[in-house]
């Protein structure tokens, strides 16, 4: 027993720490052990830990990673390595039926013929599961017992299809006349796997809020589907299958707006134990009375179901099953609203025929309810996200069926309302299907900025020129036009947002492409936008709000096939100094027409000058002027300039070494408050410059 002990310890190392720190003696004891032993199950487990000490694959180090759940660990270990001791210290379910007061070993219902449901455990839906495989001949999922009242069950769940869930039979709930809080059976093993089942679902003998897909997944890791049964179009076909063994039925009521033929009851499953084709009788068995066979047909099926639960077995349909692992994390991938935010597939069938491809998205478990699936990522990639055309999304299994033909691709995406772990189980019938993780780099362009202490910039304003700016050029060969499609999202619900495009070379925001001066919530899209190649751009964002900070995701992508990806540049560029690595910015005072600005330069510098009245009006007229410190122009702006929503500009201005200079501003119009009118100047340098103290 010591030496299974010292394995645990060293399998808990190896896969859920940094691995042996130092240990490496105590490996090399137990492979000594190991050795001389007779014990096969001892040889076996710790080779193979030997074996993943010297080169432990990513794979399954997130197996093991992702085998808590509820503060218990179930370990990716099959029953016939698992040892003879549990993983966890408490194996109890906890009991809050006081009617069952006493605690007694575990005991089969001799005599009793059938299986049925305790009718004091709300868990109808395991034992349609449990019926099912019986009525079908599959056998229990793998069981090993231990001692008397310890026994190792391996359930298939976490992405894994031997989780070790260890049960202690000592302690059973019981009441006064000897019955027990357990199924009906008398065979021990039946009983055996619902406590495993409790363990897994709630930890508790009381569970709600399962169906019979789930469950038998659980026990089986036949595929899940549940269909509705507003729709019984495929029911044919479903029940050849059935007939064929290709899978297992179970039909639930729900909560059935109708009222239901007695015996049915509502929130309930019923198992198909069998169809009569010819006259189209499904015959269903009670979980809660083995002797109640209950019959329909497809005209009643609707007036007395809501759901289909299926059970598909992969290995009768597909010759090929792979899985990928990830991680979902929600304020990642649900930062904004689309669908490049999130996780991303790249499915490809490599064969040279047609496929049929079933994706199921498989949720470890968790406490909370989410919702999550898998769907084809539009061709607009910008589109948000929207539900599943079928099937479940809110169980934790999402099965999507896609048909590909030969040589093609298709992008897939995740949306999960929660952050966890997932597997996606690929199922076909050729090598050549494969998936992998794709980046969003490869279906679109896009940059993401956070501003702050930004406020009242919206168009209109005097501020509007320091909003978040991104430069975007075409680089191609040829002289020609192409359609953008462009995207501005903000993190920010409550955001009304809105994209202007510009010549790069337009400073003061004068002459906007394709004007719009129209705020929409939280997203702003730009579709068929005409860009010359070899022309830069930019595109100013801008939010209709009071807040002061602001996170914003640009996307980009070509609106048809013409255009590569790859061909589209785009990148941030602050336009408030434009560009320039020394900044100054001062508010003057406009008490006179003429205002005079002294600065100096210590060297050769290129300066970028900004001045921006606080309100516009095609009545004022502004100029500005650089001068020397002898009063002669050397630069300057047309005096009947009125100023733009980027105020008046004079850019690329050189000056040429230590020198003094003035910047002189001539104002004309109406000025409705003159205590309050300010001028905004901002000044950009490539060197230092320095202002006179006055405006300091």
């Amino acid at each position: 027993m010591d030496d299974w002990r010292l394995l645990n310890e060293l399998r808990r190392l190896i896969y859920l720490d940094n691995g042996l720190r130092g240990r490496e003696q105590d490996l090399n004891r137990l492979v000594s052990v190991a050795s001389k032993s007779n014990d096969m199950e001892m040889i076996k487990s710790v080779l193979l830990l030997k074996e993943d000490s010297d080169s432990l694959s990513p794979k399954q180090k997130l197996l093991w990673l992702t085998s808590k759940l509820r503060e218990r660990v179930y370990p990716p270990l099959a029953v016939d390595i698992a040892g003879p001791l549990p993983w966890n210290d408490d194996l109890s379910l906890s009991n809050t039926n006081s009617h069952y007061c006493y605690e007694r070993p575990l005991k089969c219902d001799l005599g009793i013929p059938g299986l049925s449901q305790c009718r004091d455990l709300e868990n109808c839906s395991f034992i349609a599961s449990l019926i099912s495989m019986k009525n079908q001949r599959i056998p229990h999922p793998k069981i090993r017992q231990v001692n008397d009242h310890l026994y190792h069950v391996n359930l298939h769940f976490n992405g894994c299809d031997w989780r070790l869930v260890s049960v202690d039979s000592s302690k059973v709930p019981t009441d006064e006349k000897g019955c027990q809080l357990s199924l009906v059976s008398d065979h021990i093993v039946d009983k055996i796997v619902e406590m495993a089942y409790l363990q897994v679902k709630s930890g508790s003998y009381a569970t709600t809020g399962s169906n019979t897909a789930m469950d038998t997944f659980l026990l089986t890791g036949y595929v899940p589907e549940v269909k509705a049964l507003d729709d019984i179009s495929s029911m044919q076909e479903i029940i050849g299958c059935y007939k064929s063994g290709k899978c297992l039925l179970a039909l639930g009521t729900g909560q059935h707006p109708n009222k239901l033929d007695e015996p049915l009851i509502g929130n309930h499953d019923y198992p198909v134990i069998d169809v009569d084709l010819q006259h189209g009788i499904i015959a269903l068995q009670d979980p809660l009375d083995p002797s109640l066979c209950l019959q329909t047909n497809l005209d009643t099926l609707i007036g007395n179901y809501q759901q289909l639960y299926i059970n598909w077995r992969t290995d009768k349909l597909f010759a090929f099953e792979k899985t990928l692992e990830f991680f979902y994390n929600r304020e990642k991938c649900d930062k904004f609203n689309t669908v490049m935010n999130k996780q991303l597939f790249f499915l490809e069938n490599g064969s040279d025929s047609e496929q049929n491809i079933w994706l199921l998205l498989e949720s470890h478990l968790q406490a909370e309810k989410s919702i999550a699936y898998l769907q084809e990522l539009p061709k607009d990639v910008l589109s948000s996200t929207s539900s599943p055309h079928v099937g479940a999304c809110d169980i934790g299994l999402n099965l999507l069926k896609l048909k590909m033909d030969a040589r093609s691709s298709k992008k897939i995406f995740c949306h999960s309302s929660t952050s966890n772990a997932f597997t996606i189980r690929l199922y076909s019938n050729s090598p050549s299907v494969n998936i992998g993780r794709l980046n969003a780099d490869k279906c679109s362009k896009a940059l993401e900025c956070k501003v702050s202490n930004l406020e009242q910039c919206f168009m209109g304003s005097p501020f509007y020129y320091k909003n978040p700016t991104f430069q975007l050029e075409i680089v191609h060969h040829q002289a020609k036009q192409f359609p953008l499609n462009l995207q501005l999202l903000s993190e920010n619900f409550q955001d009304m947002v809105n994209l202007q495009i510009y010549h790069l070379k337009d400073h003061s925001l004068e002459r906007p492409i394709l004007a719009d001066p129209n705020y929409t919530p939280q997203r702003y899209d730009k579709a068929f936008v005409p860009f010359s190649t070899n022309v830069p751009y930019k595109l100013v964002c801008s939010s209709y709000s009071n807040k002061t900070e602001h996170s914003y995701r640009l996307q980009i992508s070509p609106s048809d096939d013409q255009l590569s990806l790859s061909h589209i540049q785009i990148k941030q560029i602050h336009i408030q100094f434009g560009g320039l690595p020394f900044q100054l910015e001062r508010r003057i005072p406009c008490n006179e027409n003429k205002l005079i600005f002294p600065f100096a330069t210590s060297t050769k510098t290129t300066c970028f000058i900004r001045v921006v009245p606080p309100t516009f009006s095609s009545l004022l007229r502004m100029s500005l002027n650089v001068c020397d410190e002898y009063g002669a122009s050397l630069c300057g702006t047309q005096f009947s300039q009125s100023p733009a929503p980027g105020g008046i500009v004079i850019d690329n201005w050189k000056s040429m070494g230590p020198a003094q200079y003035f910047l002189v501003i001539d104002t004309n119009g109406p000025k409705s408050d003159c205590s309050s009118f300010y001028l905004t100047v901002c000044i950009g340098s490539s060197k230092k410059i320095t202002i006179n103290e006055r405006y300091c």
